[in-house]
């Protein structure tokens, strides 16, 4: 968009993110409700103010940084490698409301949404830090070691082979240590997963999950000979 960001825009904003107007302010700083009607109604044809404009840019260029993103359920129950029963104990639900998620029959609900993403934001920290393990660690190791050896020839201290050896051991235990915490680090977002997911267990032992939501049908007219 190459023209001020405008009051109106704000509206077209927080529904091409299938937001509540309360998602929005949250998302762009805004207060109230009454200073989000006063933006959006009465200074429609108005700039907004620079800083809700570039955060608004911003989350447009970069859609996964919304706060209150929607994430794919059924995306996410196949990363997750789960069935319907356990995906649906994830958010205190039926196996029903899981079956209305993935058919898009049913939006759901804004807490569902909060726990989902959290869910996401756990498996991405654990993906990332899986791939980036398996596609880098190799390739940093050797990357430091012929930079240590780079190191080592210029160095005229050292003459002796065991001061050469002694050097690169050094250089191997440092990679071991770094590679440990990195396998921490990713197993650790794993674990909150796994913990979470005991949690929602005992809330599905302790408290029934509620019945889905139904779609209201409206009666059919009745005919004129029934009168």
């Amino acid at each position: 968009m190459d023209r001020p960001i405008l009051g109106r825009d704000l509206d077209a904003f927080k529904d091409y993110f299938g937001a509540t107007v309360a998602q929005a302010l949250a998302a762009l700083g805004i207060q109230t409700h009454g200073r989000w009607s006063t933006i959006v109604k009465k200074n429609a044809e108005r700039p907004v103010d620079g800083a809700i404009a570039n955060l608004v840019r911003w989350y447009a260029a970069h859609p996964e940084r919304f706060p209150f993103g929607q994430v794919d359920m059924p995306t996410l129950r196949l990363r997750l490698a789960i069935n319907q029963d356990s995906f649906a104990q994830l958010f205190g639900r039926r196996k029903v409301a899981v079956s209305h998620w993935e058919r898009k029959q049913v939006k759901p609900e804004p807490q569902v949404q909060i726990i989902a993403r959290e869910v996401d934001d756990l498996l991405k920290s654990y993906e990332h830090q899986a791939e980036s393990e398996r596609d880098g660690s190799p390739r940093m190791i050797v990357q430091h070691l012929l930079y240590k050896l780079e190191e080592l020839e210029q160095d005229d201290g050292l003459t002796r082979k065991e001061d050469i050896l002694a050097a690169l051991r050094e250089t191997l235990r440092m990679e071991e240590k770094n590679i440990q915490l990195k396998q921490d680090a990713s197993t650790r977002g794993l674990d909150m997963l796994h913990e979470f997911m005991d949690i929602a267990s005992l809330n599905a032992s302790l408290i029934p999950a509620p019945a889905p939501r139904r779609k209201s049908v409206q009666p059919a007219p009745a005919a004129a000979g029934d009168a």
